[in-house]
């Protein structure tokens, strides 16, 4: 299929969730099969049906209504003559001959009097006898012993009964290696009998007519004096049992201490001729000669016996009269054979019975719907009339049935032609599994010779995966051959006769269609296009679609005939309209009533859905699509829904071709879909239970499954034609979501809508139906290949001790996989995935072994899930990882170069915080650094990240602030590195301790850990590569970092050109200005840029702030009056001499106002209104007209007014007067506790202090005469 996605194809995301849903649905249809007793339209056993009286319960019967292919429903029959030894041995015969099938071991026997012979019927060969007996042999059995009481190579029992024993007999294998549950469990390898009888004993004169044994190897016998025996056996005697008794089942359980003829017999003489054991419910059956049919409950675990009920001849064709009235009675009796129906096959229908006329009467032993309810009961609840007995039909009704076998619905009947010939009798229904009624197809062939014997091959049987996510939805009941035939093979029989023995298969509707594609000798013909209209489109698509997929050698010319029948008879997507629909009345009468429907695409969901697996039913179809015979129960459509009032909107009904691509993906999926993962077991460990988590599904399954579907991805990317769009190919129509407006488009003004106008719309919306197809065909190709990938990556990981790798994830991705369903992990858990992945290549790190083999691997098989990055990745890992093993320190920093070469090659992907981890735990910072500022670039090529942060970070840019955040969290892998190394270094160092106990010391720390100068070395060497970044966005988040970890002084030291700019910025936008202010003017005044420092710490001492003290303020003026003066001498610009001027008036000011606070502090501080005073003299500088008005004045601080008048110039010798005078009165108020002679020693002081301050100005110091005589 072309890469291209249509404008309709949806995210790819989204269009596997479409998909998966579309699955899920096809799974849940085809689980959703008809139980037998719904097929039979058996309501409950006390409500006994009949059928087959009808044309079409056997639509092959007659000519009817409908043209069918003729399909063979067996394979021709291959005869095998009988060894030519055994032939001979026919001459010597005196008494009795026998002969059956063992098919346990692949043998025939043939009983001569009193020898038994065995050999293969596959080719007469590998014959065997034993010849031990001296009796004639009455009866013949072969049993799996139970287990425990022989060694292992006894794998089977040979029973043997003669008038006057019962001898068992050991039969050995060669191959006892072989594989439990492998095919006729590999007897094909030699087998022997072991000479000497494992046990013998006496029949008390009864003669045994049958012997048949349960799986867990319980023998019972059917006796000619009516009973039912059982032979108990055990490895040792004991006090009060024999180590093999036979028991005597139908009168007392202590027969085996009583003679025969000493017992009373209770009832007339019916020998017991037919023993039929259903090991599914642990139910036992007996049939006698006049048809008495008896019911025995074996226990839920298979070992208790209790006799339920029986039900004679007479009530049995009373029954059957009463539901079939206008059948003669005689076909009702006698019955020939009984045959168990397991639970595989239907829960409520428990047992079937065969006349002679062909009938099949159906019994219930319990409460329908209830499949763990123990035998109650025997009643008849189905009366199946064979092939001939409808009113139009041509057929020769079955006559003379001798033998018959039933096996999961198939019914094999030999009628007796005459003396020297058989007519084989073949009905089933695998052709119609979902069809109520239920429809059969029959089949005759002849046989020569008398049958003696007819037996089913043991089969391949698909195991249910059933796990904890899908236990509850799992079917108890097998599906039907038409859901299993892509893996299982054909049901293969053999018939034993004196000629010899005939070996068919029963053919599968694949091996129907394969007959029919080589007889046609190509993909076209009228019999193939019967086929799909048989089986319906979608259904004989996917069949079609099991032989077009193989890859078999053998099935090449075949494989291109299916593809050519599968493109001419699948049909194609259209757009169904609701005026064209006929009454669905149409259906009914014909066909019956079909299983619920499910709804078709309409307009109101353009994108397929899980109710979307639809084909239209009988007159249903769109103009130019076949009429389909039968409607399968999943393909039954409804008109779409009202798109306004008055009109029906049309319904995209999806070809046969794309229906059978979902309906094969399904089937080939569907055991482990909606399964889990992983499953929890539990084993032995000495004495306590150990818990591991294994694979819910073998290797080999995963294996089988996953050639099927590669065979499926194959053809659909060999076949992309069927995705091909119609002649419309305008981009607006393959917008679904815009359906119902373009249909309205077409609607007449009035509402109404003529045939025109449906033509109309007709002729336009094929092509949307196309297109809408191919959307959903690109979504389910997308999600085949995710699919095989998965299973692939599946595999792979039980070829590699499952347990293991599965133990390396954490634990909570190991309680996540225990919740995962295998289709979760396909469609969603991209995470999960790659987690096992990454545990897989961990174990080949941890194991030393080379990853490349394993890398190269799953890019070949999983490319999707473990891309050419992911192997870069491991490697990466690899050598980062192999470096901690490295002695030689040259060849360790090559690795950790190595790694981080690589990993810079997927920086962008990388875990980057768990690479940057380990690098540090192998102290490579200069990895973290290179590694993070490169995934920071590849995550934010285009530098938005920076863009935004120089915009101002606004709120509407999403997509910048997703690339500001993608970096910041590259640089926080550096950042917090940083940290480390400088907590590191400041940690203190452990003190040594007198040890607790004798011997060698006990380390108390991690060996690895750095020490304080380690440390800080480490940090100062990381710090300069950091600083030599041109990444300006890192060099901001190296910056702010510093600030926030109280290392501004290692700020300074940065040369890079970024330093500056930030500063400016965050003395711009930062609340903190004070803190970057103070650094910007230690950045100018260390870059020699003493004009801007100068200018800054003036900023600074006027800035308005609480955080800056007052005598902080002076300290940056005078700052500022240095700065500003090595500013002077190195240029000559005048603006910085006025600059300095400006400076040295501001210093003046400022230290009158710190006179004022600290008079403020010494004299008043205790007031409140003068602690305001004091911190608004800290918040800012003032000038000197608010220093006089607002405090020297309020406050009385004479001294300082004087100080402001001196500063400003003015000249007021009357105030300047009265200054003084304040001052010398406040001076000597002071001291008014003191002496007279202290009194004026201290106003002297104060004098004298203030003439040295004002003595230079006469104006402003009146008293400087007086002062300088007093001194004297």
């Amino acid at each position: 299929m072309p890469a291209a996605m249509s404008p309709a194809v949806p995210a790819g995301h989204e269009a596997l969730e479409i998909a998966g849903r579309i699955i899920d649905r096809q799974i849940q249809d085809d689980r959703c099969y008809p139980d037998l007793s719904e097929l039979l339209a058996v309501p409950a056993p006390g409500s006994p049906t009949v059928s087959g009286m009808t044309d079409m319960d056997y639509p092959l019967q007659g000519p009817g209504l409908l043209s069918i292919p003729n399909l063979p429903e067996i394979s021709s029959v291959r005869r095998v003559p009988l060894p030519p030894e055994l032939v001979e041995q026919f001459g010597h015969m005196q008494c009795n001959c026998m002969m059956g099938v063992f098919p346990e071991i692949s043998r025939a026997w043939l009983t001569i009097d009193s020898d038994i012979f065995m050999w293969n019927y596959e080719d007469g060969g590998d014959l065997a006898y034993f010849d031990g007996l001296s009796e004639t042999i009455l009866a013949v059995g072969l049993v799996k012993p139970k287990g425990g009481i022989f060694q292992p190579h006894v794998r089977h029992l040979l029973v043997l009964a003669t008038p006057v024993d019962i001898v068992i007999l050991g039969l050995s294998c060669a191959n006892t290696q072989a594989g439990i549950g492998s095919l006729n469990d590999s007897l094909s390898g030699g087998m022997q009998l072991l000479p000497d009888p494992l046990y013998s004993l006496p029949t008390d004169n009864t003669y045994i007519s049958a012997i048949t044994s349960t799986d867990n190897g319980r023998i019972f016998l059917a006796g000619k004096d009516g009973c039912l025996y059982e032979v108990a056996y055990q490895a040792e005697a004991g006090w009060f049992s024999q180590r093999c008794r036979k028991i005597n089942h139908s009168k007392s359980t202590l027969s085996f201490l009583i003679p025969s003829l000493l017992q009373f017999t209770f009832s007339e003489d019916d020998p017991v001729v037919q023993i039929a054991i259903d090991n599914s419910r642990n139910i036992l059956y007996t049939r006698s000669e006049k048809g008495v049919l008896q019911v025995y409950d074996l226990g839920q675990d298979g070992q208790g016996m209790a006799r339920v009920t029986s039900l004679s001849q007479n009530a049995i064709v009373s029954a059957a009269g009463s539901v079939a009235r206008t059948i003669d009675r005689s076909v009702f009796k006698p019955i020939v054979q009984i045959a168990v129906i397991e639970n595989s096959e239907s829960i409520d229908c428990q047992l079937l019975a065969i006349t002679h006329a062909g009938v099949r009467l159906y019994f219930s032993t319990s409460q329908f719907k209830h499949p763990a309810a123990r035998p109650s009961m025997l009643t008849l609840v189905h009366v199946r009339l064979p092939p001939g007995f409808s009113a139009s039909s041509n057929v020769e009704k079955p006559s003379k049935v001798h033998r018959a076998l039933y096996c999961k619905g198939v019914l094999l009947m030999a009628a007796s032609e005459n003396e020297d010939n058989d007519i084989l009798w073949c009905i089933n229904h695998d052709s119609f599994p979902f069809q109520k009624p239920m429809m059969e197809t029959q089949m005759t062939t002849r046989v020569d010779g008398h049958s003696w014997a007819l037996s089913a091959i043991d089969e391949f049987k698909v195991q249910k995966i059933v796990t904890p996510l899908n236990k509850d939805i799992i079917p108890i009941t097998d599906s039907p051959i038409v859901v299993q035939q892509h893996m299982l093979p054909p049901k293969k029989f053999v018939l034993l006769s004196a000629q010899g023995s005939f070996m068919f298969h029963k053919l599968r509707p694949v091996d129907q269609l394969r007959h029919l594609l080589v007889s046609n000798t190509g993909g076209d013909g009228e019999e193939i296009e019967r086929f799909f209209k048989l089986h319906q489109e979608d259904q004989a698509c996917a069949t079609c679609l099991i032989l077009a997929c193989s890859n078999a050698a053998c099935d090449r010319e075949v494989s291109a005939w299916a593809t050519r029948a599968f493109f001419r008879y699948g049909g194609e997507a259209q757009m169904r309209f609701p005026s064209a629909l006929p009454p669905p009345s149409h259906v009914g009468p014909l066909l019956g009533s079909p299983i619920p429907p499910v709804s078709p695409l309409t307009v109101d969901s353009p994108y397929p859905s899980p109710s979307l697996l639809t084909t239209p039913g009988p007159g249903l179809q769109p103009v130019g699509v076949s009429t389909p015979i039968f409607p399968p129960g999943n393909s039954v459509s409804h008109p779409g829904t009202s798109v306004s009032s008055g009109m029906m909107g049309p319904e995209i009904v999806f070809s046969g071709r794309h229906n059978g691509i979902c309906i094969y993906f399904a089937r080939i999926i569907g055991n482990i879909w909606d399964g889990s993962i992983v499953v929890e077991k539990i084993f032995k460990s000495g004495n306590r239970e150990v818990v591991a988590i294994e694979s819910s599904v073998p290797s080999h399954v995963l294996g089988c499954v996953l050639q099927e579907l590669k065979g499926l991805q194959e053809f659909l990317d060999r076949n992309s034609q069927f995705a091909t769009v119609g002649a419309l190919g305008n981009p607006s129509f393959s917008t679904p979501a815009n359906l119902q407006q373009r249909l309205l488009g077409f609607m007449r003004p009035d509402g109404g809508s003529s045939q025109q106008v449906q033509q109309e719309l007709q002729r336009k919306y094929h092509a949307e139906a196309q297109l809408t197809e191919k959307t959903s065909l690109q979504g389910i190709q997308q999600l085949v290949r995710k699919t095989c990938q998965a299973l692939a990556l599946w595999k792979l990981l039980c070829e590699h001790q499952f347990s293991v790798v599965v133990g390396e994830l954490q634990k909570e991705l190991q309680e996540h996989l225990k919740m995962t369903a295998f289709k979760d992990l396909v469609i969603r858990d991209k995470e999960l995935t790659g987690a096992l992945i990454a545990s897989l290549i961990n174990c080949y790190i941890r194991d030393n072994a080379a990853v490349d083999g394993i890398s190269t691997h799953l890019q070949d098989i999983c490319p999707l899930l473990y891309s050419t990055d992911d192997a870069v990745c491991s490697k990466a890992n690899e050598l980062l990882q192999r470096s901690r093993q490295a002695q030689n320190k040259l060849e360790k920093e090559k690795m950790l170069r190595e790694s981080l070469k690589e990993y810079q090659k997927i920086s962008n992907q990388v875990d980057l915080a768990n690479v940057c981890a380990q690098y540090r735990q192998v102290r490579f910072y200069e990895g973290v650094v290179e590694l993070s500022l490169t995934a920071a670039e590849k995550k934010d090529p285009q530098g938005l990240g920076l863009h935004f942060y120089k915009n101002g970070e606004p709120e509407e840019d999403a997509v910048g602030l997703q690339a500001f955040q993608e970096r910041l969290n590259s640089y926080k892998c550096i950042t917090d590195t940083l940290q480390e190394l400088v907590n590191q270094s400041k940690a203190a160092p452990q003190s040594p301790s007198v040890p607790k106990k004798p011997g060698p010391p006990v380390l108390s720390s991690d060996p690895n850990m750095l020490s304080n100068e380690e440390a800080g070395h480490h940090f100062e060497q990381m710090l300069k590569l950091a600083q030599r970044s041109t990444d300006e966005l890192f060099s901001i988040a190296l910056y702010n970092w510093l600030i926030q970890v109280d290392l501004a002084d290692k700020l300074l030291q940065v040369t890079a050109p970024f330093l500056e700019p930030y500063l400016v910025r965050m003395t711009k936008i930062d609340q903190n200005k004070v803190r970057y202010m103070d650094l910007l003017w230690r950045y100018f005044e260390k870059n020699r840029n003493f004009s801007n420092a100068a200018r800054i710490l003036a900023k600074l001492s006027d800035l308005h702030s609480t955080e800056i003290s007052l005598q902080q303020r002076l300290e940056y003026i005078a700052r500022a009056i240095l700065s500003a003066k090595s500013s002077t001498a190195i240029s000559s610009i005048a603006a910085d001499g006025e600059f300095l001027h400006e400076l040295e008036e501001k210093m003046d000011v400022a230290r009158i106002q710190l006179q004022i606070q600290e008079t403020l502090q010494r004299q008043y501080s205790h007031h409140s209104s003068v602690q305001d005073a004091i911190s608004q003299l800290d918040a800012e500088l003032m000038d000197i007209t608010k220093l006089y008005g607002e405090f020297a004045d309020p406050f009385k601080l004479s001294e300082c007014k004087l100080a402001i008048i001196h500063c400003a110039g003015h000249s007021d010798p009357i105030l300047v007067q009265t200054l003084w005078q304040e001052i010398i009165e406040k001076e000597l108020s002071d001291s008014v506790s003191l002496s007279p002679a202290d009194r004026m020693q201290a106003l002297s002081l104060k004098m004298a202090l203030l003439g040295k301050i004002y003595a230079g100005t006469p104006r402003y110091f009146p008293l400087g005469k007086w002062f300088s005589l007093h001194s004297v």
